[in-house]
């Protein structure tokens, strides 16, 4: 590259001379060159800062001897100040161990004053490759930031990655696998755990491994830290290291499976439940009129003349028959699910589930005390709602155990936020209560305090009802302790018009 072709852009150079004829002569020649250039001339070490401070220059030419300054101390204030600019070495008389001297130091060349026609040269070469460096140094960074960006993204990713060499012996892990597996990054990089230690499947040489790169992701089995058994999605892919000498990695992704698998759980569990729904209907209706028979052949009974005896006794049967036929009527109106949103009496949604807990109720001896203010009818979906009632009141019962109080109340009111009236519902228990951070998780959805006997669904699914009808639901709850019986309040507010008013308005239960 010619000075013409670098004169494109002005040269700004800063001069470490005492001499100012020297310097004018300098300048002269660089312009006369082809040189585009300003030049500011300094002698003395304050000087040099303040001329760097004020306008970096693209070239540092420096007298090797001044009479406060030197060229090797203008070459390490230079140095030391962080900049990479081409720095040239002059003097009157230079000897060679000088020159060899200054270039060890850090200085790109020498010339002497004698021999100003190497000079021009010089500055070109060294515009050139200052101009390379920092083409590298831009390199350089962008893939710094690229793979600080890259590294960031795969480590961010909610798919496990770990990385393999063909021993078997990690050497990198990102957050999600480390999460998943609950083993650190650093234990398994330190080869305390290797590939065949997480996944039993991925056990065998790693040619047999590279055979299933190119095979769609796979379901399989990984074991935790703590000995747990985790269903997971495994993808593989080939990486190369080092090409030339052959070298390869093995790239492993693993996608935790488990909320999936309990959806598919719980969706086989809901449809059993549907279909035992529907045969409970289909058989409830079946038997209401064998039930109209025996109800009018016990009212014919009755007319005719018989004992005291009997007669306690035909009007036990038409007790227990009642029974037997209110129970059949609430299992159809449970089953029965509205398809659009109606005027909806909650007491009559709660004194149907109540009826339905009503073995299991008298079977634990629980009390339940009602106590209802707000008998208005609301807009809502009344299978949504009554859903609500049973899995509120469902855990109430298992709290509160054998003996335990249950207690619900309704009352009109107004949504404090926005000022909407509408019905609260309050269930309260006497149970063992829950810890705040139990209470602070109750409506994530799987989780479950019952074990495997819970889907961890119920109230996660109670929370979504509520809010489609634009209402809250909030719960309190104060764990027992020694001697402070527990207690736990859910507190349920809805709207009287959560949903848009269908066309027809209809009355549940009427």
């Amino acid at each position: 590259m010619s000075a013409a072709e670098l004169s494109r852009d002005r040269l700004h150079v800063l001069l470490v001379e005492d001499n100012q004829d020297d310097a004018a002569l300098l300048e002269r020649h660089l312009r006369r060159s082809g040189f585009d250039l300003s030049l500011v001339r300094v002698e003395t070490a304050s000087e040099m800062r303040a001329a760097l401070a004020a306008l970096l220059p693209g070239l540092v030419i420096a007298d090797y001897n001044l009479p406060n300054f030197s060229g090797p101390e203008a070459l390490q204030l230079l140095r030391s100040a962080g900049h990479d600019l081409p720095f040239i070495m002059m003097s009157g008389a230079i000897s060679e161990e000088t020159a060899v001297e200054s270039m060890r130091a850090g200085a790109q060349d020498y010339v002497t004053k004698q021999n100003l026609a190497r000079l021009v040269p010089v500055v070109e070469r060294e515009l050139r490759e200052a101009a390379t460096r920092r083409a590298s140094r831009a390199a350089e960074r962008a893939l710094a930031v690229s793979e600080a960006r890259f590294h960031h993204l795969v480590d961010a990713m909610p798919v496990g990655l770990l990385i393999s060499q063909p021993s078997g012996r990690l050497i990198y892990a990102n957050a999600a696998a480390e999460t998943l597996l609950g083993v650190s990054r650093e234990r398994m990089v330190r080869g305390e755990v290797i590939l065949s230690d997480v996944c039993a499947t991925l056990t065998g040489d790693f040619d047999t491994l590279q055979g299933r790169v190119n095979e769609p992701p796979f379901e399989a089995t990984c074991t935790a830290a703590n000995g747990e058994l985790l269903d997971v999605l495994i993808g593989l892919a080939l990486l190369e290291r080092n090409p030339e000498a052959g070298e390869q990695e093995l790239a492993v992704f693993i996608a935790d499976l488990r909320h999936q698998k309990r959806s598919e759980q719980v969706l086989r569990r809901t449809e059993k439940l549907a279909v035992a729904g529907r045969l409970a209907a289909s058989i409830a209706h079946e038997i209401n009129n064998p039930l109209a028979a025996i109800t009018n052949c016990l009212y014919l009974v009755q007319q005719s003349d018989m004992d005291a005896t009997g007669r306690a006794y035909l009007e036990l049967a038409q007790k227990e028959l009642d029974r037997v036929a209110q129970i059949t009527v609430q299992t159809l109106r449970f089953h029965r699910q509205s398809s659009r949103p109606m005027a909806t009496r909650v007491t009559d949604l709660i004194e149907t589930v109540l009826a339905l807990f009503d073995s299991r109720l008298r079977r634990q001896a629980i009390h339940t005390e009602c106590r209802f203010r707000g008998v208005s009818p609301i807009v809502a979906y009344e299978g949504e709602i009554r859903q609500v009632i049973v899995n509120v009141l469902s855990n109430a019962i298992d709290a509160v155990g054998s003996g335990g109080c249950i207690f619900l109340r309704t009352t009109t009111t107004r949504n404090w936020k926005t000022g909407q009236l509408g019905l609260a519902l309050s269930i309260m228990d006497n149970g063992s209560g829950m810890s705040a951070d139990t209470t602070a998780r109750l409506f994530e959805p799987f989780f479950s305090t019952k074990g495997i006997t819970g889907t961890g669904l119920g109230l996660w699914v109670s929370k979504e009802i509520v809010d489609r009808h634009d209402g809250t639901i909030q719960v309190r709850s104060r764990q027992a302790t020694e001697g402070s019986p527990g207690t736990t309040l859910f507190r349920i507010f809805l709207p009287a018009e959560g949903v848009p008013a269908p066309a027809v308005m209809e009355v549940a239960g009427i």
